[in-house]
């Protein structure tokens, strides 16, 4: 049942032209209760490619503050409406999760009313890999777009507003995400190495601050490493 995601070269390259930008990005999260009960069944679920790539768009999503839809058979009314606010909004609707026959359907028909949408290829489960390549391919000639996790996330990350970057709350979800904690586990006084940041990831949010126009080195963060230290020295001028 999970089955090895495809690897990019097997699929149809994407000939959409329009760019993924996370301000004006939706997730949507198709059939989880599904794809839960299925990994309940698979002993190897928990660690296949569709759990790690489906959980690193997630967790890039919460770091900036993306919508995130959950579509599932128990409240298509709710789901239906909120799709709906999305589409008549222009919002980029990005897919993932479990694609059966309703799925495809809905996708088709949203496809008719927009072309911002963009499945991401690799945090999807069909039957099986050889219906997963065919939909993928039978789209990307429609012109729909398809993009895999690591693609998106980097889109997300380089279209982020620097100043949501480097806002509070934006500081504050992308130490999270490195260290794959919750906001409310964070104390704002506590060294951050006593959560587990070690220096790769400290290089990460470093590349990623100085990008959006922060001041700061290694040697900075070293001695400012709390979240409240940090924050101020973000804020202040170089």
């Amino acid at each position: 049942m999970f089955y090895a995601m495809p690897h990019k070269i097997e699929f149809a390259p994407s000939q959409a032209k329009w760019r993924i930008d996370s301000s004006n990005s939706v997730l949507i999260m198709l059939g989880l209760n599904t794809l839960s009960e299925r990994m309940k069944v698979d002993l190897h679920a928990q660690d296949c490619d569709l759990s790690t790539h489906l959980s690193a768009v997630l967790k890039k999503a919460k770091t900036l503050d993306i919508t995130v839809l959950d579509v599932n058979p128990n409240n298509v009314m709710h789901s239906m409406m909120q799709l709906g606010e999305a589409v008549s909004e222009q919002r980029q609707l990005m897919f993932t999760g479990w694609i059966d026959p309703m799925a495809k359907q809905l996708i088709q028909h949203i496809a008719g009313i927009t072309t911002q949408i963009c499945i991401i290829d690799d945090a999807i489960l069909l039957e099986n890999k050889s219906q997963h390549l065919q939909w993928i391919n039978s789209l990307a000639e429609q012109g729909i777009h398809h993009a895999n996790s690591t693609t998106v996330n980097r889109m997300w990350s380089l279209s982020a507003p620097s100043e949501y970057v480097l806002s509070d709350k934006g500081i504050l979800l992308a130490i999270t995400e490195q260290l794959d904690l919750e906001p409310l586990e964070i104390d704002p006084s506590k060294d951050l190495r006593s959560y587990g940041l070690d220096s790769i990831a400290m290089v990460s949010l470093i590349g990623l601050w100085r990008a959006n126009g922060a001041h700061i080195s290694y040697e900075d963060f070293l001695s400012s490493c709390t979240l409240e230290k940090l924050m101020t020295l973000l804020k202040s001028p170089s």
